[in-house]
């Protein structure tokens, strides 16, 4: 296509694979502005467009926001995106994501604790087919991310407080320990099966020593005892990142 020559709105959604009420959009939004009218008033688009709108399009499937696709193209437009703001994008994004796997993991551990628990209440569901269930579910990767990489990452996230010598020592202690997690509005509830007061004097200190971090201006992670073992509150922005650990701590055993 010569360089000068401009698109329809119906020839740049052809070429893009897009639909011309997702183009009408994207105007409305400030993503994306015709170049100029056809003498009937048609919208007409230089051919480079399309390789705007392949940007915003990506950018929304990686779940940024139009704030953020706005931001993007500021730079874009100038032909240079800060490394900075684009960091700092990314890494709101990279958060995001992490918690919505750290949901879908913990839901995960559920269930194989879950069929567990069906299979030692012998359940009318035949034992063999239970025990190969649970054996297919095991020999599932993991998924998951070890302490130590965990840590590193929230230290350059925000000063976490529990990767320090003494957030090491107390998650020495805790290293794989039985963990029961689960979620409940924004709250992670972390309970650790045990009687040993070992472990409640390591989780009532992890837990002091959160009170402190940046991580949890809003609320700090509670401690409570009961039965089953000692569990663990965490509430707010920051929660999956105990219950992240924890299933990380637990992998361990």
């Amino acid at each position: 296509m010569p360089k000068n020559s401009m698109l329809t709105i119906g020839q740049l959604a052809n070429l893009t694979q897009t639909r011309p009420s997702a183009l009408r959009y994207y105007e409305k939004e400030g993503l994306l502005q015709p170049n100029g009218r056809s003498p009937a008033g048609y919208r007409l688009y230089k051919p480079e467009t399309a390789e705007r709108l392949h940007l915003i399009q990506r950018a929304q499937r990686l779940g940024f926001s139009l704030a953020d696709i706005r931001t993007l193209l500021a730079g874009w437009d100038e032909g240079k995106i800060d490394s900075q703001t684009l960091s700092q994008l990314a890494e709101n994004r990279f958060i995001a994501l992490e918690k919505q796997l750290t949901e879908l993991l913990v839901l995960r551990h559920e269930l194989d604790l879950f069929l567990q628990d069906v299979q030692s209440r012998h359940s009318a569901l035949p034992q063999d087919e239970i025990s190969a269930l649970l054996a297919r579910l095991c020999a599932h990767p993991a998924a998951q991310t070890p302490p130590s990489t965990l840590l590193d990452w929230l230290g350059h996230y925000g000063g976490c407080v529990l990767n320090t010598a003494v957030g090491h020592q107390l998650l020495n202690t805790l290293r794989g320990q039985h963990v029961h997690i689960w979620q409940e509005g924004d709250a992670y509830h972390i309970l650790v099966v045990s009687s040993d007061p070992a472990i409640g004097d390591a989780l009532r200190q992890l837990t002091q020593l959160e009170a402190s971090c940046d991580l949890h201006t809003n609320a700090a992670p509670r401690f409570f005892h009961n039965d089953e073992g000692y569990l663990l509150i965490a509430t707010g922005d920051s929660a999956f990142i105990l219950a992240r650990l924890f299933l990380a701590l637990e992998s361990e055993r």
